[in-house]
């Protein structure tokens, strides 16, 4: 939440330092960056044959993969600005699938991909980290109320 957004009754600042890391350290807007990631990374190594694939143009995936890469590195990136979580499960699970790229079935030119967007998700989680120590972001938990007294 930041400065410009009115605070409802619903929501409220963390109050103790357990409420400040679940507040920075939302699992939700990973989701899909992370769904994304597996996508375009497992398809093409589970459809793959037994050897590495060549790249020589027969197969759609094998374009649509850094696509997909750099799509789920954006969705990790935006969530993050709303929690520290995206982009460090974004990072974890890029690093774990760069070991498809070097020995694996895909073409090498995606660990550059990979790299890249480890780098740019690396300088987002610094900026929010960034952001909440400057108090340009003000993380914000909700408050479940029981209407049914």
């Amino acid at each position: 939440m930041n400065d410009n957004e009115p605070m409802d009754s619903t929501h409220r600042a963390p109050q103790t330092p357990g409420e400040t890391l679940l507040a920075h350290f939302k699992p939700q807007p990973a989701i899909p960056a992370l769904f994304v990631l597996i996508l375009c990374i497992f398809i093409p190594v589970m459809s793959a044959g037994p050897g590495p694939a060549t790249g020589d143009g027969g197969s759609i995936f094998l374009l649509l993969i850094p696509v997909g890469i750099v799509v789920s590195c954006g969705l990790a990136i935006a969530a993050g600005f709303c929690s520290l979580f995206p982009t460090l499960a974004w990072i974890a699970l890029a690093v774990w699938a760069i070991r498809f790229t070097q020995s694996g079935p895909l073409p090498g030119y995606n660990r550059l991909v990979l790299l890249a967007g480890i780098i740019a998700a690396v300088i987002m989680f610094f900026v929010q980290v960034w952001r909440a120590k400057t108090g340009r972001f003000q993380p914000t938990i909700r408050i479940d109320t029981d209407d049914q007294a």
